[in-house]
């Protein structure tokens, strides 16, 4: 009985939700002036840095185990630490990379 209820309840709020909630659809785009410059690079900069990402820590992986191998660097045994120094440098050259689109669009808007 009680499991009778509970799906009852459930079909009621899964059928009536769209109803109350379609009343109230009123979009308005954003305007160009709605949000600060700065946001703008801000989330530029954020989506750069985190799709380079994606790039630099398979890259940064692969150059880390060859320098390994060749005996540049000394081997890491725990795999955490060992993943942590990778994403950290990958992040380092992820940040690079969304200083150099920040700069290179400052340079090239001011001319």
């Amino acid at each position: 009985m009680f499991k009778k209820a509970i799906a009852i309840i459930l079909l009621f709020t899964l059928i009536l939700s769209p109803l109350f909630s379609a009343a109230e659809l009123s979009y308005k785009p954003y305007g160009e002036e709605e949000f600060p410059i700065w946001t703008m690079k801000m989330r530029r900069a954020e989506s750069i840095f985190f799709g380079s990402l994606v790039l630099t820590l398979p890259l940064t992986s692969l150059v880390w185990s060859l320098c390994e191998n060749v005996g540049l660097i000394q081997p890491i045994t725990k795999p955490m630490d060992k993943f942590l120094c990778q994403l950290g440098v990958a992040s380092g050259l992820s940040l690079c990379i969304s200083a150099a689109d920040w700069i290179i669009g400052e340079v090239s808007s001011d001319s």
